[in-house]
């Protein structure tokens, strides 16, 4: 059976999971940061949206210090503070302007599919509660902005807004690929397709096996070749099948990466080489597909 186990995969349930422009928002905006006990300045996060990154940045500052007003301890923030960072950024010269600031943690600038003339930007920012205080400002474990679900979830948005995929392990998955560029009929025919010849394998094989096997067990000639000719056909319908889940695997990463639709994988400047092969072994054919991505 060895011979076969390049057909077998393990088909996962999946799941298609549209992100929104509106969904999409790092961890540290549901759960804000806590600065240790006694430290000399303050988090909070702020959310701007603007036609450009700079304008949409003014304003994620400017959100974030106006929800920070009421933070314990917080002094020489006023609305006319704020006003002048949506306006003028956070180098604005404002009444805290002594007190150390900066955007601690910031996405990149994501723009709307549903309107290209908006996009937004979050920030983590830090400010110092006072100058006269403990000099801890550099103190914050970075690793707080590291939110690799986030990633993805924003990777998966540009995608599905531009429709240019990079390469993706996906399209090794029988009909995922379709799926996740929403062709959910050819996805769900390749994988029925894809089970069906490995259902017939697998049945054939064990015929096969078990009329190989009953060869030696009688002396009565005509059984005997009763039993060899049925041991070769189903070796013949096992090599057939086996030919088959081949050519879908090798159409289900074509179709992936050359297919058009509502998303389409793309291999940018990679090459990629995928050759099916078949080749007789020591009781009957093996066979499977030679991949070669160049990058």
């Amino acid at each position: 059976m060895k011979q076969i186990l390049f057909t077998l995969f393990m088909f996962a349930g999946i799941a298609v999971f549209a992100q929104t422009y509106s969904d999409l928002r790092p961890a540290w905006t549901k759960t804000t940061p806590n600065s240790p006990a006694g430290a000399n300045y303050f988090l909070n996060w702020g959310v701007g949206e603007g036609s450009s990154e700079q304008q949409a940045i003014n304003n994620a500052w400017a959100d974030a210090l106006r929800k920070s007003l009421n933070e314990l301890g917080v002094v020489g923030i006023t609305n006319q503070d704020i006003d002048a960072v949506a306006a003028k950024g956070i180098e604005a010269v404002v009444t805290f302007n002594k007190m150390k600031r900066r955007i601690l943690c910031s996405t990149e600038y994501i723009r709307s599919f549903e309107n290209p003339s908006k996009g937004k930007v979050y920030v983590l920012i830090q400010v110092q509660r006072s100058v006269h205080g403990n000099d801890d400002f550099y103190n914050v474990d970075t690793r707080i902005c590291s939110d690799f679900d986030f990633d993805k979830k924003l990777a998966a948005y540009k995608e599905t807004g531009t429709g240019n995929y990079g390469f993706s392990a996906r399209a090794f998955v029988p009909g995922m690929a379709q799926f996740h560029k929403g062709s959910r009929l050819k996805g769900g025919l390749i994988i029925a397709g894809e089970v069906a010849f490995i259902g017939g394998i697998i049945v054939a094989e064990n015929l096969r096996a078990s009329n190989k096997s009953k060869i030696n067990t009688t002396h009565n000639a005509a059984e005997k070749q009763n039993y060899i000719n049925n041991a070769d056909t189903y070796g013949t319908i096992r090599n057939i099948c086996i030919g088959g889940a081949v050519a879908v695997y090798a159409y289900n990463i074509i179709d992936a990466i050359a297919a058009k639709g509502k998303r389409q994988v793309t291999l940018g400047n990679n090459n990629l080489l995928i050759t099916p092969f078949a080749t007789p072994s020591f009781d009957g054919m093996t066979g499977g597909l030679a991949l070669s991505l160049n990058f």
